[in-house]
């Protein structure tokens, strides 16, 4: 009897061998859970920038050709005059005479000149060195065409203005500061006809 059952045993624990064996090797590793793809990322938007407005051209020599011609003005016993020649190349020459009694007491070389930076105001007074002053405003004041040329310099004037208004009216202004204080000095001119000294209009 017992020897009848040891065979089966043997039988019984390869059986169950086998089936743990198989067991084992049904097993496999599971893959590696995976997070669900997000929704893709969109790209950064572009930040809009607003055109830059044109910037005013700068003045040109156009905006001064009222000057050519001659100008003379009286205060007192003092004369004065300006002559301007039409812009060519780039510079418009000009000239001024002061003269108090019978003699001349001042002259200056003037010239308007375009540089890269805008127009200049140049005067070369006798004697002296040449001073420039930069075009920095141009307006309308009820109809007064007013030029203003500046230069912060210490001596001087540090202000040329030249104010034209209708009917050949021309005021010429130097001002500035002298010894900290303000300072203003005019010249009223007529236009006048170059040759004969006529008062003339524009």
């Amino acid at each position: 009897m017992n020897g009848s059952r040891q065979p089966l045993r043997i039988v019984l624990a390869c059986v169950v061998a086998a089936l743990i064996a198989g067991a084992a090797q049904g097993q496999t590793t599971a893959p590696p859970a995976t997070q669900p793809a997000g929704p893709p990322t969109a790209p950064p938007a572009r930040q809009s920038v607003a055109p830059t407005a044109p910037s005013a051209p700068p003045p040109s020599f156009e905006a001064l050709a009222w000057l050519r011609g001659c100008w003379e003005g009286k205060a007192a016993r003092n004369q004065f005059n300006e002559q301007w020649q039409s812009a060519r190349g780039g510079m418009m020459l000009g000239s001024s005479q002061m003269v108090v009694g019978q003699r001349t007491q001042d002259y200056t070389y003037l010239r308007i000149e375009s540089r890269p930076d805008g127009l200049y105001y140049v005067a070369v007074p006798s004697g002296k060195k040449e001073i420039a002053f930069k075009l920095t405003g141009v307006e309308d004041d009820k109809g007064v065409k007013v030029f203003t040329f500046t230069n912060p310099q210490d001596e001087f004037p540090q202000r040329v203005v030249y104010r034209h208004r209708e009917h050949g009216l021309l005021f010429a202004q130097a001002g500035g500061k002298v010894d900290g204080k303000d300072r203003e000095v005019t010249y009223p001119m007529h236009r006048v006809d170059c040759v004969t000294g006529a008062l003339a209009s524009d």
